[in-house]
């Protein structure tokens, strides 16, 4: 049973890269960055040279605050893919993470295909692990394998409702989420987050995991699992997968509803450096990009490494027009926020005009 199982989610990872990189699986709905606007410094009084985007996570340094989030492993497609995303990431200074280690926990021989430390002995690398996983029966024994195996500096536990809501095979139990993931924090001797897959973190729910060292809002804008399980999907279920297709809490607000974090990351539709710097004006610590990087990777390390130096550069170019030479000043810049992220954020209580009036 146990070997039908892994069979069963190896053939889904190669289901969802295939969809992924050839088919349409966008959100309908933006992830807010177009309501979002920089203010413009005609002096910035900052050179450009001396502008510097180095970060921090977890005791881990970084070039830029910048990872390339989880999204696959536990094939023989998904191991050179990770391969070129860790030399990448080794040679820019930059984070990366695993696809779901799922396939690795009910299958041990496929460990190579997350083993990436050989090309980026260097680099700050997060775990990967579901929250129904946990919750229908894994321990810190998984969450450990998962980690150490890999060596990794921390496992981010993701949250994927929506995609277990919509998908044939999915599982749904969710009754006891918040205490499962308090038990497993508390059990675990690294650092331990928990990662959105699309669909974003409200208020509520990060109130909720303030035990956690750290929040990934995976919002809305991005990639849709949704649209991903609604190509896998026949009958009522692909009609309902449809329905859902751009189902959450767009990354811009979703942002603001998990400021506070001790470590937040914003990812879900981030395209441009621009992109980047409106999300830490807002409050992110550091970006995450998925999608991009994917079909970036399965060209090559040439155009992976093209569209990463251009995310930084464009970085850099935001943070010197709004004179800032460092992410912590950007962190203060004034920031415009107006159309649908504005009315969502006044309606949820928060004081939009205090971002511009900085």
């Amino acid at each position: 049973m146990e070997q039908e199982l892994s069979s069963f989610t190896k053939q889904r990872k190669e289901d969802h890269i295939n969809i992924c990189l050839e088919l349409n699986v966008q959100s309908q709905r933006g992830p807010g960055f177009d309501d979002l606007f920089l203010v413009h410094h005609s002096v910035p009084e900052v050179n450009f040279s001396h502008i510097d985007t180095n970060s921090i996570i977890f005791e881990k340094p970084l070039t830029a605050p910048l990872i390339i989030e989880g999204m696959t492993g536990g094939t023989e497609r998904a191991l050179k893919v990770n391969q070129t995303i860790a030399t990448v990431c080794q040679n820019n200074g930059l984070g990366m993470g695993v696809g779901s280690q799922r396939a690795m926990i009910e299958e041990p021989d496929l460990f190579h295909s997350y083993d990436v430390r050989s090309a980026a002995p260097d680099i700050f690398l997060c775990a990967n692990l579901g929250l129904p996983q946990f919750i229908l029966g894994y321990t810190r024994k998984q969450a450990d394998c998962a980690v150490e195996t890999i060596r990794a500096d921390c496992l981010a536990v993701h949250l994927n409702p929506l995609q277990e809501a919509v998908q044939p095979e999915g599982d749904t139990e969710f009754e006891s989420g918040i205490a499962v993931l308090q038990q497993l924090k508390k059990e675990c001797t690294y650092p331990v987050i928990a990662k959105e897959t699309g669909a974003g973190i409200s208020r509520e729910v990060s109130d909720k995991l303030h035990f956690l060292d750290g929040l990934d809002v995976g919002g809305l804008g991005g990639t849709s699992f949704s649209a991903v399980e609604y190509y896998r999907n026949t009958g009522m279920q692909k009609e309902i997968a449809s329905e859902f297709w751009s189902w959450g809490i767009p990354t811009a607000v979703s942002i603001v509803e998990c400021r506070g974090a001790d470590l937040l990351i914003a990812s879900g539709g981030i395209r441009t450096g621009i992109d980047m710097a409106k999300t830490i004006a807002l409050g992110a610590d550091c970006c995450g990009i998925a999608l991009p990087a994917l079909k970036a990777a399965v060209e090559g390390e040439k155009a992976l490494t093209f569209l990463v130096q251009k995310l930084i550069h464009e970085l850099k170019v935001a943070m010197f027009l709004c004179g800032c030479s460092t992410l912590s000043q950007l962190k203060k810049t004034p920031i415009i926020i107006t159309g649908k992220t504005r009315e969502i954020l006044k309606e949820r209580g928060y004081d939009t005009e205090s971002f511009a009036q900085r």
